[in-house]
């Protein structure tokens, strides 16, 4: 034992630097993925200033040539203006085609013409003198007049693009090492400018050429620098309160972690000693049969339903025997912290929500008694009994609970007032028939006792005949069910037996092969208790499941009927409930599935296949069950139901299993049971 523990002390420190390990990757997952989204919102921010400043740029360098082209269109418009002739306005040379180019005032002062192009040129060349950071603009052409507007590269690609049909041409560049947003627009020629660019060979509506504008940008990116700082900034520091939030998390998740691992380490300690209490206690037993000693095992280490529920809700540790006890496993229970509430019948809710303890006359606690919903349907007492557990610091460290299922002490507690109830109703009939049956004749009251003892007889024998089928019935299907199990048992002993022989079996593989046997041997228990739960006489009418009571019974058939190939499908699309008898309908569904089998058996159909709907109509539940086994023929179909009535031979059947189904359904459970042919078999349908 003490080598034992070592290796769990070994293992647990080997669980913990794992855990500590993905604690960490965690961590540094989230990290990266926090950082990667911190800077792609920085790069985001910035992405969105930059398209920002450039559309204020673009904004500009539109008013600097809608500008231009006004004053253009008016100078156009008016044929041009006449100047003094001036050293910064001389006579346009290559104006000199036009006759009155050069014109001279009545007191002789020299005037020459100045057309839109030569006015765009000068205001263009005064405003880069006197606010060079305005934005240039040029008027170019790729047929210019004057050879100093011939276009540029980057102007000659946007007058072609506007032969192409473009409207704008505009692209951010490098100018004498500072940054300029460039924009160019076209120049169409209207009737007024033929004036002076018919020689050219234009026409109305051509283009002639374009303006176009550089706008510095750099300005904009320095009044920008700030923006950019601040959301630096502010992202850091989202940043930097994101990292702290994980850092904390990444603490407090290590803190839960040793806790429950602390935990887990006192329950491994105690699991061990408990296995070497159950090694000690089957080296005393050795002279008993094999088979007697595990299933006495099985007996005492029988444990109820516990829990250890945190402050947080959670489940510290939850037994194994809670899937027994309730249909739904500690996995289930772990995801869904307000199963253990949901699962309550609806009426002791409100007595568990806020229950309170109280003790007896020694001090002891007092138990709640109350009914839960088991994930199957059925209804079961169970006795609850908890208190708070504390840290050695004494902080409370959640709730301490056992149930205990009482279900079967509950029963026999109502059929003990039941039967009080009708003794008491008894003796007073009694006290009222005897004064009435002395009235009577003597021979009459014989006649009587002997028509009752007979129908008695045969109701008894009726009952008996159909007890015994049913039996028949759960000793196969246990046969199945048992059948894998016993091989595999049988093959651990031999191995022990060889093993042992051999001398080569250590304890480590001694213990593994005993708890793998236990395990089996629990499974064949729990099939047990299945079979002998549902096989019980009910007593009281109940509501349950009908889709959750046609899983049980499949559950029963599984393994003969895919012994037989036979396949069976489920269709039940949503919850139905019923109130009856559930045993007895178990029964039902029992009989007619096992019609089916033998119908298949006997006629040795190909691919056997058995359809099941569960479905709702008029408000009561319908469940139909519908075969490929090629029905039943029509002259015998309306005595299927009637007693001892029977196609198959004397050892095959009774002809009482439909007919205590009907009754069942029919008289029982004021439902109604019928069979109709279908194209290629028979359909059930049970109406309750």
């Amino acid at each position: 034992m003490l080598k034992s523990l070592a290796d769990s002390d070994g293992k647990t420190s080997g669980n913990q630097s794992l855990l500590a390990r993905r604690i960490r990757l965690f961590y540094w997952i989230l990290f990266t993925c926090w950082t990667l989204l911190i800077a792609a919102s920085w790069c985001w921010n910035y992405q969105t200033e930059q398209l920002f400043f450039q559309k204020v740029a673009t904004a500009e360098a539109r008013a600097v040539i809608e500008r231009d082209t006004l004053y253009r269109r008016w100078a156009a418009t008016r044929g041009g203006v006449y100047v003094p002739v001036s050293p910064t306005s001389p006579p346009n040379k290559y104006l000199s085609h036009i006759p009155e180019r050069d014109i001279a005032t009545p007191s002789g002062k020299q005037l020459t013409l100045v057309n839109p192009a030569y006015m765009t040129r000068q205001v263009n060349e005064l405003s880069n003198e006197l606010n060079p950071f305005f934005g240039r603009a040029h008027i170019t052409s790729l047929k210019p007049l004057r050879p100093e507007n011939a276009a540029d590269p980057w102007e000659a690609a946007a007058l072609r693009s506007f032969e192409g049909g473009a409207r704008e041409f505009s692209e951010q560049v490098t100018i004498g090492g500072a940054p300029y947003l460039r924009l160019m627009k076209p120049f169409i020629t209207d009737e007024p400018c033929l004036k002076c660019h018919a020689v050219q060979g234009y026409t109305a509506g051509s283009i002639r050429g374009g303006i176009s504008v550089s706008i510095p940008i750099k300005p904009l990116i320095e009044a920008g620098k700030s923006t950019y700082t601040g959301s630096l900034l502010f992202h850091g520091a989202i940043w930097l309160l994101g990292l702290g939030v994980a850092s904390a998390g990444a603490r407090h998740l290590s803190r839960n972690a040793l806790l429950q691992k602390k935990t887990e380490d006192e329950l491994q300690l105690q699991t061990l000693q408990l296995k070497q209490e159950m090694a000690e206690r089957q080296t005393a037993q050795e002279a008993l049969q094999k088979n007697e000693s595990r299933l006495r095992i099985v007996a005492d280490f029988s444990s109820n339903w516990e829990y250890w529920r945190l402050p947080d809700n959670s489940f510290l540790y939850m037994s194994p025997s809670v899937e027994a006890i309730t249909g739904y496993s500690r996995q289930e229970y772990a995801e869904d912290e307000e199963l253990i509430v949901s699962i309550i019948y609806p009426n002791d809710r409100e007595l568990f929500r806020h229950h309170v303890h109280g003790t007896d006359t020694r001090g002891h606690i007092v138990p709640i008694e109350l009914r839960i919903v088991c994930k199957n349907g059925d209804i079961r007492w169970i006795s609850h009994i908890c208190q708070q557990v504390y840290t050695v610091d004494g902080v409370p460290w959640g709730w301490r609970a056992s149930n205990q299922d009482i279900t079967d002490r509950k029963e026999v507690e109502y059929q003990l007032l039941e039967q009080q109830e009708k003794l008491l109703l008894e003796a007073a009939q009694c006290e009222y028939t005897q004064a009435r049956l002395e009235e009577f004749n003597h021979s009459l009251e014989e006649r009587i006792k002997s028509a009752v003892t007979e129908l008695r007889h045969k109701d008894q024998t009726l009952i008996q005949q159909s007890r015994r089928a049913a039996m028949g019935e759960m000793i196969n299907n246990i046969a199945h069910q048992w059948r894998q199990p016993l091989n595999n048992i049988a093959l651990i002993i031999q191995s022990l037996q060889a093993s042992h022989a051999s001398g080569t079996i250590s304890q480590q593989e001694l213990q593994h092969d005993i708890g793998t046997t236990m395990d089996i041997i629990m499974h064949m228990s729990q099939t047990i208790d299945e079979f002998r739960n549902f096989f019980r006489k009910d007593k009281n009418r109940s509501e349950f499941s009908v889709g959750g009571t046609i899983q049980q019974a499949l559950e029963f058939v599984s393994a003969t009927m895919s012994s037989h190939g036979i396949r069976i499908d489920l269709s039940d699309e949503r919850q139905v409930f019923t109130t009856g008898y559930q045993n007895e309908y178990v029964q039902v569904l029992l009989n007619i599935l096992s019609n089916s089998r033998e119908t298949a058996i006997e006629r040795k159909i190909n691919s056997p296949h058995i359809w099941i709907t569960v479905s709702t109509a008029g408000g009561h539940s319908q469940v139909t069950i519908r075969d490929n086994c090629g029905g039943i023929a029509d002259n015998i179909l309306p005595q299927i139901f009637d007693p001892y009535f029977t196609t198959r031979a004397p050892d095959k059947g009774t002809g009482i299993g439909l007919y205590m189904s009907k009754v069942i359904i029919e008289q029982n459970m004021n439902g109604k049971l019928t069979a109709v042919n279908t194209g290629d078999g028979v359909e059930f349908c049970i109406e309750v």
